[in-house]
């Protein structure tokens, strides 16, 4: 079984539905523009997955869409595969697409035979195929919200060169600092992930702990001051049937900032074998993937950037 060829426009289209389910590659010489013709998004991150990840030129490079019929099967994953695509087209229509299958059949027409990557490291193909995509796309590397990446942000494309989500977080912020301080990329900042001091992951749960013992499980109760005889005590000792009465001096006490405020809270630690009482509650961070507990002050940061292909970049990405 082969998928469907069309003309539109004297572009050659290949529907993608056969290669899709069966994760096969076509010929990338064949047709101008392929179009994903497949509505199981798992089937379908797996094939442009396997588009990116291509040594070729000619295939990581290929002008590939998504039907926006298909958009609301893709919606239950967060696998963002319009960032491993060239985006969505409807019903077929490509005419707003010709400039772009021919900018890029130019380009690889061009460079397809100057790229030789057998003297390249890993990195400096990565950073060539990164060149090669976002410079025939005239687009910048954009980070995206993601609540399965390590820190919440991803470069999507760029990531899936690797294999698993720490080396994708790690190498893909590695491989942009590199570029920009080659001087081939500028940065724009977008924003400052906290993230864990020992596995970098920014899935963190804040919360008050006991400055004696460090137990979580506390029991907050306000404070009331009452302005006639200065006493200051917890809120339940107010309490008389359904009044507020001070315990001191009996008076009632009706309207807040009028006869009494409310100064602060005391906190009383759950742990059977600490049981504090304090005022101040600090507040520590506990890492969901780790399992690692630390204070605020000893979380990483690190900022979030938007990267743009600089004059230099060019004239390096050309010529490597």
């Amino acid at each position: 079984m082969t998928d469907t060829v069309i003309e539109i426009h004297g572009k050659k289209v290949l529907l993608l539905e056969h290669a899709v389910e069966h994760d096969v590659l076509p010929d990338p010489c064949n047709c101008d523009i392929w179009v994903i013709n497949h509505s199981d998004e798992w089937l379908v991150r797996r094939f442009l997955r396997r588009i990116v990840r291509s040594k070729n030129i000619k295939m990581y490079l290929k002008p590939v869409f998504l039907q926006k019929e298909f958009k609301k099967f893709y919606a239950t994953k967060d696998y963002h595969l319009k960032y491993l695509s060239d985006g969505y087209i409807k019903g077929l229509d490509i005419i707003e697409k010709i400039p772009l299958i021919e900018q890029v059949s130019s380009f690889i027409e061009k460079y397809a035979d100057k790229r030789n990557h057998e003297n390249f490291t890993e990195n400096d193909f990565f950073i060539q195929k990164t060149f090669d995509y976002y410079y025939t796309r005239k687009k910048r590397i954009t980070p995206v919200l993601k609540h399965k990446s390590l820190t919440g942000y991803s470069y999507p494309r760029i990531e899936t060169y690797f294999y698993n989500n720490r080396e994708a977080f790690i190498n893909s912020r590695m491989l942009l600092q590199e570029a920009f301080t080659n001087n081939w990329l500028s940065r724009h900042y977008v924003d400052t992930s906290h993230l864990c001091h020992n596995c970098s992951s920014g899935f963190l749960n804040y919360r008050e702990i006991c400055p004696k013992c460090s137990h979580h499980n506390l029991k907050a109760s306000n404070l009331i001051h009452h302005f006639r005889c200065a006493y200051v005590g917890v809120e339940k000792d107010f309490i008389f049937k359904d009044k507020m009465v001070c315990p001191k001096c009996s008076s009632e006490l009706r309207n807040v900032g009028v006869d009494y405020d409310r100064p602060g809270k005391i906190f009383n630690c759950k742990n059977k074998k600490c049981q504090h009482e304090f005022q101040d509650a600090p507040v520590g961070v506990h890492c969901v993937d780790c399992e690692t507990e630390q204070a605020p002050h000893e979380l990483v940061v690190r900022k979030i950037y938007e990267y743009e292909i600089t004059a230099q970049g060019m004239q390096i990405g050309l010529h490597l």
